[in-house]
């Protein structure tokens, strides 16, 4: 049995036994599945939530934000049925809290540097333009969002190829994006469209900033942009990103029995299909994508 389908079938068994709801109520007001989950994730989740939309009638409501602070506001008593998170552990530590369900991954991502077109950027200069100290660096906010905490990852493994590094690309990078959650408003899911964070982030590229800003491969627009280059870490600096769902306790057994629904629905060949177009690396080998 092949290694993918094994791990699908101990994702399914997880969600479909997912925590005992709290004792069964009457629910007033909206009806919706209510999901939390990484920006990073906004193009792609739009699209795959509006084909599940259309192919099962149930209603979305999604808020997109870092997922270190969408987990706070879980914990402060945010309605969410479903957490998807740029990393394991943030709903690790829900879980451990007794407030959801085991993690389970759903996809994963890896770590690229955009910096301006006009700017020489290749995979196997990477290092080098880093650290050259002319090179300002931008990243997202560590412990508030992944991609900050991976970008820190990628600055150790540095230390590895050149010693001293790490001090010196902790020193150079200034965290932009990621350290504040906007105010939280439901968003119906639309195919296509961005979340908010490329925006900003080409806007500090533009505008010099910084000269380079390490995030996630997975900004389809960027990869379109003809002001920006973005290219792949190198091998020895490479970092992957686990991105991992979590069903939340909820009073409501149907609300929850959605929520499982809707997680499985994430490990389908379709919908790791439309995460793979949006550059993320699917769970299942693309052998087995619609």
């Amino acid at each position: 049995m092949r290694i993918s389908r094994v791990r699908h079938i101990v994702a399914m068994s997880l969600l479909l036994s997912p925590l005992p709801p709290c004792a069964a109520e009457e629910v007033p007001g909206d009806p919706s599945l209510h999901i939390h989950a990484a920006g990073s994730l906004g193009g792609a989740l739009r699209a795959i939530a509006a084909q599940y939309q259309l192919e099962t009638g149930e209603k979305i409501t999604m808020v997109f934000g870092p997922s270190g602070l969408l987990r706070e506001g879980i914990e402060k008593g945010n309605e969410a049925h479903l957490f998807l998170s740029a990393d394991r552990q943030h709903p690790e530590r829900l879980a451990a809290e007794g407030k959801a369900a085991a993690p389970v991954i759903f996809v994963r991502n890896t770590l690229c540097a955009t910096a301006r077109a006009d700017h020489t950027l290749t995979t196997d200069g990477l290092l080098d333009y880093m650290l050259d100290p002319a090179t300002k660096i931008g990243t997202s906010t560590p412990k508030a969002d992944p991609g900050g905490d991976y970008a820190m990852a990628l600055f150790a493994k540095a230390e590895t190829v050149h010693k001293g590094a790490e001090q010196i690309l902790r020193e150079k990078a200034r965290a932009l994006v990621g350290g504040a959650l906007p105010k939280p408003s439901d968003m119906q899911p639309k195919a296509g469209g961005e979340q908010g964070a490329p925006a900003p982030t080409k806007q500090f590229l533009l505008n010099g900033t910084v000269d380079l800003f390490i995030g996630y491969c997975s900004r389809r627009e960027t990869r379109r942009d003809p002001d920006l280059i973005s290219v792949p870490a190198p091998k020895a600096l490479a970092v992957r990103a686990d991105y991992a769902l979590a069903l939340l306790r909820d009073k409501s057994p149907e609300r929850q029995a959605a929520a499982a629904r809707f997680a499985l629905y994430l490990m389908t060949p379709r919908a790791q299909a439309i995460f793979a177009d949006y550059n993320f690396t699917p769970i299942v080998a693309p052998s087995h994508l619609d």
